[in-house]
């Protein structure tokens, strides 16, 4: 995000309607560090924090100072959790978070990164959600290597950089402007780390003059089955993304908070069985039902009727046991307390 764009956000936006929770809460909620000398609570700044405090809802600027260049990519495996939340805590866009994921590369000295944008309600012309349940938002994969100074790019060319063919947002102007703000892989970039903060500083190209702009992101270390989990969640109980994706995550990460106390002995097992079959099953109904609206042949038509049927009647059988419905009932009468309630 360009920086007298945040600036421009910050300065005009009044104050936001928001729950009693202190931006220290959300803080601490978010895994955003304070500023560097500065406060962070402003009773009538946006969101309750100082213009500095909300800047770091943004871009991690401790970090940037503070890190030091990945030498060693073995630094870089696991997943990592875009902390750019700012525009949609605001209300100025609709929630979406970025997660990169490394692994080790095919060819020495070379590493594997696949980049989420994560978003928790499909669209029916391009679903992010497969019959499983798994998230299927893949923006780019890329095969990185290293410049003689020690920058990161793709490595050699064909297939070393594939990029996703989902269209991750709508209406599609805002489809191609979050592609534009993900396209960290076209020119080299830097990677440093500070603790659990991953820095990448890059440069974007203007889609009309094709002249390079340097900009910053940081990333939070998360757990590898984090981010899928917790908007999976989201999605099953109808939680807000804004609200509660990162918080969960980080919960997940942590393995303990208020999602964990609701858990019980199941844990997270017992969460992961349902809402990946919730999600696959409302994923599969989906389907089905643009089929038979769509289908003309009245023996087809006959065959997908019965086939909702049944997977209708197997939902009903499932929701009848009773562990089930003790699971879901202690589920949503604690989900309100799961995260701090920001709006």
């Amino acid at each position: 995000m360009p920086r007298w764009f945040l600036a421009l956000m910050v300065c005009l936006l009044p104050a936001a309607g928001r729950g009693d929770v202190t931006c220290a809460e959300m803080q601490a909620a978010l895994h955003v560090p304070p500023p560097v000398d500065a406060v962070s609570e402003d009773p009538d700044g946006p969101l309750g924090c100082s213009r500095k405090a909300l800047e770091m809802f943004a871009l991690n600027t401790v970090a940037v100072a503070e890190a030091s260049p990945v030498t060693d990519l073995s630094q870089l495996h696991g997943a990592w959790l875009g902390d750019l939340v700012l525009p949609y805590l605001l209300g100025i866009t609709v929630p979406g978070q970025e997660v990169l994921v490394f692994a080790p590369g095919d060819e020495p000295d070379t590493v594997r990164v696949t980049q989420y944008w994560m978003r928790a309600l499909t669209l029916p012309h391009s679903p992010l959600w497969s019959d499983e349940g798994q998230y299927a938002g893949v923006a780019a994969e890329a095969t990185l290597e290293r410049d003689d100074d020690g920058r990161f790019k793709v490595a050699g060319f064909g297939e070393s950089l594939r990029y996703g063919t989902l269209r991750l947002e709508d209406p599609r102007s805002y489809d191609l402007l979050v592609k534009a703000q993900l396209n960290h892989f076209e020119l080299p970039f830097s990677l440093g780390r500070a603790g659990d903060v991953l820095v990448l500083d890059g440069a974007l190209r203007d889609p009309t003059t094709r002249d390079p702009g340097a900009y910053k992101r940081t990333y939070t270390r998360i757990a590898p089955e984090a981010a899928e989990l917790a908007l999976a969640t989201v999605l099953t109980f109808e939680l807000s993304q804004a609200r509660y994706m990162d918080c969960l995550a980080h919960q997940i990460t942590e393995g303990q908070g208020p999602l964990f106390d609701a858990l019980g002995e199941g844990g997270l097992p017992s969460l992961e069985h349902f809402v990946r079959e919730s999600v696959g099953d409302a994923m599969v109904t989906d389907r089905l039902s643009g089929q038979l609206r769509s289908a003309t042949d009245e023996a087809e038509r006959k065959r997908l009727r019965e086939v909702l049927r049944a997977s209708a009647e197997a939902r009903v059988a499932q929701f009848s046991d009773p562990d089930r419905r003790a699971f879901i009932a202690r589920m949503m009468e604690a989900s309100g307390g799961f995260c701090p309630d920001f709006f």
